[in-house]
């Protein structure tokens, strides 16, 4: 096999070039076949192609077969000559000696092959232009012979005809196929036009010289409404108005007369669109001479792009007069905070004559390095992260030194694809703003210091009025318990209720200071809405009875009772508007009504107003009602009383609790005052009261009352009871109702009268019930004033089964009306109220002659809590007088032999602990050590927690209630510390022993050992802190009769006390240890007090001696 040429790859490139492979047979290669034959006179002649791996005959002479191998090829090695290669004799020539078509058939001999390239064996390789030899023609003999010159030279020059035949061919073969391409892109060319011109938005025509149409698109068809044959043929004036017919012919003849193109926007009234902008291009159209033989155009409705422009020159117009007159500084910069453009005000600001000066400028050119620097962070900022700088406010300064001040805003500048390729900046010059502000800022500094002043000047004078007057009530009290005659109690009675008058002012401007000053806390604390709206209420019920006004409350079903806020802030608002809606109230009414106006998982919005029927506001007094000091008009002041401080108060209170407060008046007709208030659900709300509806539901009652509201209130709360009940506005109505239902087989079980109605009171209407056999099995409850209590003799001939004091609680009218019906039917008793309050019948009696010789003080900063307590205590028989905070205690009982004291933990200035210790260290002194003058001290505090009590026994107090206070908690707390005082003064001896012993405490120090710590101090905090705890285990144990406990608590006491030399103190141990064994638990009561009082003396006396 012959061997693969160097550029085997392309010379086999070149073959293909040439497409010749594997083609038909053609004429002008056979003829060069035979010519070689002919002139070389050998039977064999061929025009090859040597392919990669075979050898392939396009022309054939003595030759059969279409193929051979390569390998077997003698034209494979003719190509690798540069010349005619001849092999004479085949058999002899070891290239070609076993090679197959020399040993079998056709046995060739003799080979002569020119390259086509093209040169002999005789071979004349076929040599392509480029110099690669893809083939070769050549001639073969079976039999050994030579060529002579003139053969080789022929087939030489034959060789170079089958190549220059081959390009040729080829050539021919382009010239086709660019011919085809060329009929095809016309083709495709004519295709694409007449798409274009058919397809695009815009009309196209041509026209003749003559202006008639020769050719039209589909657009310009619809334009006119006609099909192009309609169309061809015909001019304008054909389609068009004459004049515009006569104005398009006029250019027409325009664009063929110069030659040139014509270009215009045409505007066209039309009846439905308004003005139509048209653009035209018209041109020349030529013949194949190049003479003008008509015209061509186009045109095509660019209103839109007009409106467009307009606008947009419009913005334009705009920008730059906002640019040339707004006083603020505009101006735009690249992404190197490069200016761009500018506003003139920007220029202005810069120093420049022109905007213009500035581009290609950056603010380190104007400004200090300082704020340079910054606005060029800012703009990188922006530019990096597209966030804007919005209204910052900007220190400028510049380099001549100026200062100004400026608010800034910077945003992003983005091109139509939203890249962004700068910044937009507006700066406004503030600094007369910044100048006002810091003397806004000074004056405000110089009002709030004045305000203060203002405050604390309130408050001071207001304690040191507090003072006197505190004493000049106290001595009055004292005055009015002494032997009078009737006109001096008259004047020190006006002395007591003109001093409380004013005392109650002075805490109206002490409170309004304090919120003035931001002193004042607002609690959040579990209370029970239902007793605080209606305990409010009830504490007013004196007053307004007093002016024969109906007072009610309406807490409306469905409003949690258990809740978390401040009740006593609570108690004060609803204090305010009702007390005022009484004060200006001559006749009629005053309700209280709470309903829910929203209400969350965590959160109710409530809705309190208080409705009157007084004498209104007048509209133009309505603007200034929450104002300080302000009433309606200057003459209420005179009329009614008061410094106007309520209203403002109740407003502030309000707000600081995140309500709003407001009202609604007509003046003559009544006012509603309102305020609404969030309030937090609390997490583990008391359970619900009035849950036991047994004995009520289905019972048939009949309210009679001549006040409507008071019917509504009371039907809507029996109603949540499940019972069945009508109404009847008189003493004659009820009758009748009352016996037609009898008669009709359908009788009330009960009945619930008003005592004060017109015609008939209630008393008078039950006798005639009682009288009437068909109504007497009906049961009577009676609802009166505190002023009209019937005596017992009369209501009980009169059948009434009970009576309730006005305005009645909703928890006493459900116990009152469920007791009254077990009378006759047997039912479960009723569930325990969480926190029940005694009735007016189970309260003790307000004649006890003990109750009224106990002198009590109360200390309680919080002004409604100081007016609850001592209503509360009125009610239950006592007289009491009110201080403010522990230094007017201190001072009050300096003056004022109080025997108890009812202390606030929390007040200003000195708290119920600290004031306490003061006393129990005042007590021990030689002057005051009696146990006759010691002061029963009651603990009051809104604090809950376990560790409470213990707290208040260790600070020296004798007893411990939670606020909200009950009466029934307040009733209970105040007998036992008259027990306690009547016991301490029976028992107490006339000198008392002292609480140590001096001579054991000597011994304890003598103990004591250098470097050591003192024994005695160690002994004295181990009591200390031991003593409170195991005083409430004695008072456990007596309380729960536990003889086991108690004589193992007082022995244990008794140990400690013994070892500090407090004998008096271990003697009480000792005895109480005897009264355990013989069970005599009434005695062991008694001696309770007085291991107090005795370990209140011992803990005071040790505190002095531990101090160094």
């Amino acid at each position: 096999m012959a061997p693969i040429p160097e550029n085997e790859a392309e010379r086999l490139m070149a073959l293909r070039q040439y497409a010749i492979l594997d083609t038909e047979p053609e004429e002008a290669f056979d003829e060069l076949t035979r010519l070689a034959a002919q002139v070389c006179q050998t039977p064999i002649s061929l025009v090859t192609f040597v392919d990669a791996d075979r050898q392939w005959h396009k022309s054939r002479l003595g030759w059969e077969v279409d193929e051979i191998p390569r390998e077997h090829s003698f034209c494979a090695y003719a190509i690798l000559q540069p010349d005619l290669m001849v092999v004479e004799d085949a058999a002899s020539d070891a290239r070609f000696a076993g090679n197959p078509l020399v040993t079998n058939e056709p046995h060739i001999r003799f080979y002569a092959g020119m390259p086509i390239r093209a040169k002999f064996y005789a071979a004349a390789p076929l040599l392509t232009p480029g110099g690669q030899a893809i083939g070769a023609l050549c001639v073969m003999d079976w039999q050994p012979r030579k060529l002579t010159p003139l053969q080789a030279q022929t087939l030489r020059t034959l060789g170079n005809q089958v190549v220059s035949q081959l390009e040729l061919r080829r050539s021919l073969a382009e010239l086709n196929r660019k011919q085809e391409q060329t009929e095809v892109a016309l083709k495709d060319s004519e295709a694409f036009y007449h798409s274009l011109v058919q397809n695009v938005p815009q009309n196209i025509f041509r026209k003749d010289s003559l202006g008639r149409f020769t050719f039209a698109n589909d657009r310009f068809c619809m334009t006119i409404g006609r099909p192009l044959p309609d169309i061809l043929g015909k001019t304008d004036f054909d389609f068009f108005p004459a004049d515009l017919a006569a104005k398009y012919h006029q250019d027409d003849q325009r664009v063929m007369a110069s030659g040139q193109a014509f270009e215009t926007i045409e505007q066209h009234q039309t009846p439905d669109r308004g003005i139509l902008c048209v653009q035209v291009v018209k041109s020349p159209l030529r013949d194949a001479s190049g003479k003008v033989a008509g015209v061509q155009g186009i045109f095509w409705d660019v209103t839109e792009q007009f409106k467009t422009q307009e606008a947009l020159a419009y913005e334009r117009d705009l920008l730059q007069a906002m640019l040339e007159n707004i006083p603020d500084s505009i101006y735009f910069k690249d992404t190197a905070s490069h200016f761009i453009a500018g506003s003139r005000a920007s220029a202005r600001k810069l120093g420049l004559s022109s905007p213009e000066e500035a581009i290609g400028k950056t603010d380190f050119d104007f400004f200090s390095l300082e704020h340079a620097q910054e606005a060029f962070d800012d703009e990188q900022r922006i530019i990096r992260t597209g966030e804007p700088v919005i209204a910052k406010t900007e220190r400028e300064t510049w380099t001549d030194g100026r200062e100004a001040w400026v608010l800034t805003t910077k945003v992003p500048l983005r091109n139509k694809e939203g890249v962004i390729i700068g910044t937009l900046g507006i700066s406004k010059d503030i600094t007369d703003l910044k100048r006002a502000e810091r003397e806004l800022a000074l004056a405000r500094d110089a009002a709030l210091e004045s305000a203060q002043l203002k405050s604390e000047f309130l408050a001071n004078m207001s304690h040191e009025i507090r003072t006197p007057m505190n004493a000049i009530i106290g001595m009055t009290g004292l005055l009015l318990d002494t032997r009078m005659t009737a006109e001096q109690q008259d004047f020190a009675e006006t002395i007591r209720k003109g001093a409380d008058a004013l005392l109650a002012i002075i805490n109206d401007i002490l409170d309004f200071s304090k919120i003035e000053a931001g002193k004042l806390v607002i609690e959040q604390i579990d209370f029970d809405l239902y007793e605080t709206v209606e305990g409010t209420v009830e504490l007013l019920a004196e007053s307004a009875q007093s002016k024969e006004l109906e007072l009610a409350s309406w807490v409306h079903a469905g409003v949690p009772a258990s809740l978390r806020g401040d009740p006593g802030r609570l108690r004060q608002v609803l204090t305010n508007l009702l007390g005022n809606a009484i004060k200006f109230t001559a006749r009629g009414e005053v309700v209280a009504d709470v309903t829910q106006e929203s209400e969350s998982d965590k959160e109710v919005v409530l809705r309190f107003a208080v409705r009157d029927t007084g004498i209104g506001i007048p509209s133009e007094a309505q603007t200034r009602i929450f104002q300080a000091f302000a009433q309606a008009d200057g003459s209420m002041t005179r009329r009614y009383g008061g410094t106007g401080l309520g209203l403002a108060i109740s407003r502030q209170l309000v707000e600081l609790m995140r309500g709003r407060i407001g009202f609604e008046s007509q003046a003559g007709r009544g006012s509603v005052f309102w305020f609404t208030l969030p309030l937090e659900k609390q997490l583990q709300p008391r359970p619900a009261a009035l849950e036991t509806r047994s004995a009520l539901e289905g019972v048939r009652v009949l309210i009679v009352d001549d006040n409507e509201t008071n019917r509504q209130i009371v039907h809507h709360q029996i109603l949540s009871w499940r019972m069945r009940n009508g109404s009847a506005g008189s003493g004659s109505e009820a009758l009748a109702a009352l016996r037609r239902e009898a008669a009709a087989g359908r009788p009330y079980a009960l009945a619930i009268l008003d005592m004060q109605m017109p015609e008939m009171d209630g008393l008078s209407l039950a006798r005639a019930i009682k009288a009437d056999p068909a109504l007497a099995a009906t049961k009577l409850v009676m609802l009166t004033s505190l002023g009209y209590l019937p005596q017992e003799r009369e209501w009980k001939e009169a059948g009434i089964a009970a009576y309730l004091i006005k305005p009645v609680r909703q928890s006493r009218l459900f116990d009152c009306l469920t007791t009254v019906l077990s009378e006759s039917k047997p039912v479960p008793a009723p569930a325990p109220r969480p926190h029940p309050v005694p009735s007016a019948t189970s309260a003790r009696t307000v004649s006890d002659p003990g109750r009224k010789s106990v002198r009590i003080l109360l200390a309680e900063d919080n002004v409604v809590n100081q007016k609850v307590a001592l209503r509360q205590m009125q009610k239950l028989g006592y007289t009491a007088d009110a201080v403010a905070n522990g230094v007017e205690v201190l001072r009050a009982l300096e003056t004022i032999p109080y025997a108890i004291v009812l202390m606030d933990c929390q007040m200003p200035e000195m708290d119920g602990y600290e004031a306490t210790r003061q006393i129990r260290q005042r007590e021990i002194s030689p002057a005051s050590a009696s146990a006759a003058q010691r002061r029963y001290i009651i603990a009051m505090t809104a604090n809950a927690l376990s560790g409470d009590r213990e707290e208040c026994l260790a600070a020296g107090m004798n007893d411990y209630i939670s606020k909200p206070v009950r009466l029934e908690e307040l009733d209970w707390a105040l007998q036992r510390g008259c027990d306690f005082l009547q016991s301490a003064s029976a028992l107490a001896p006339a000198t008392p022993a002292p609480a140590l012993d001096p001579a054991a405490l000597r011994n304890l120090r003598s103990l004591r050992e250098q470097t050591r710590p003192d024994p005695l101090v160690e002994l004295i905090d181990l009591f200390l802190q031991d003593v409170p705890q195991r005083v409430g285990w004695l008072e456990e144990a007596v309380g729960k009769n536990d003889a086991l406990a108690l004589e193992s608590a007082a022995h244990g006491l008794k140990g400690s006390a013994s070892n500090l030399g407090a004998y008096p103190l271990a003697s009480l141990c000792d005895e109480l240890v005897r009264l355990a064994r013989e069970q005599s638990w009434a005695e062991a009561g008694a001696v309770l007090p007085q291991l107090r009082t005795e370990s209140d003396r011992v803990r005071l006396a040790l505190i002095a001696e531990r101090k160094p």
